[in-house]
């Protein structure tokens, strides 16, 4: 009688203290904060293709009867092709939940393609409900800025024409971008949550070689290129 009474008031405690942790775990997540200001890091991956240029040298026939005491330097024929890459992406949010729906904010971050992306953006997000596992959609637009100045270079090969190119300054343009995005949060406690999220990333961009010469005159070429990429990534949102 004593072990059955016993075993009973064991079994009895167990579930009053799983109750109480349940509806601890609850409580957390009905005292969430559904108004305020939120903080997102999220680090992604962009999936994409991106052109690459391999030269095939040709070496002009030499004629040693001419009056030329050195042979000709070798020409590049360019083979353009398409290849996977993928392009790291590291942006930081800030913003204002309005409820537990919608929120609204503006971030920057830093991107690594050919050259490095320094995008600014304004973002819209929505969820469908916020104190349980939810999904939810945000879009993001702004403008990527590149290379603050050109750099110099004594040669330089490119995958857009002219393919070389010597004793000329280049400069990376960034441009407008598009970012619509859908996801997963999964809450931590009361004050974070956990997202995983899968994107699409539309960005333009512009590049600019220059070669000066020393009468004052100038030729210049530019290149202008629209990236699209698959983007996968994790954050994690302080509110």
């Amino acid at each position: 009688s004593l072990l059955l009474t016993f075993s009973i008031f064991a079994q009895s405690g167990k579930e009053m203290i799983l109750n109480a942790e349940n509806n601890e775990i609850n409580s957390h997540f009905d005292n969430r904060k559904q108004k305020g200001f939120y903080n997102i890091m999220q680090v992604s991956l962009l999936f994409g293709n991106s052109q690459i240029t391999d030269r095939t040298p040709y070496y002009p026939t030499y004629n040693p009867f001419s009056s030329a005491i050195v042979a000709p330097p070798a020409n590049y024929y360019p083979n353009t092709r398409s290849t996977l890459s993928v392009a790291p992406s590291f942006t930081i949010s800030n913003g204002y939940m309005f409820n537990e729906h919608w929120a609204a904010g503006a971030g920057v971050g830093f991107e690594i393609f050919d050259y490095n992306l320094f995008p600014l953006f304004a973002e819209l997000r929505y969820t469908l409900w916020d104190n349980k596992i939810s999904p939810f959609v945000v879009v993001k637009g702004g403008y990527s800025l590149g290379n603050l100045k050109a750099k110099h270079y004594d040669e330089l090969y490119q995958n857009w024409a002219r393919y070389y190119l010597n004793d000329v300054e280049l400069r990376h343009y960034g441009g407008i971008m598009f970012h619509p995005e859908v996801g997963v949060k999964v809450p931590l406690n009361e004050n974070s949550d956990l997202l995983f999220t899968a994107a699409y990333r539309h960005q333009k961009t512009k590049s600019a070689a220059r070669k000066e010469y020393e009468n004052g005159q100038f030729d210049e070429w530019d290149h202008k290129e629209d990236i699209n990429r698959l983007s996968f990534g994790v954050a994690i949102m302080f509110r």
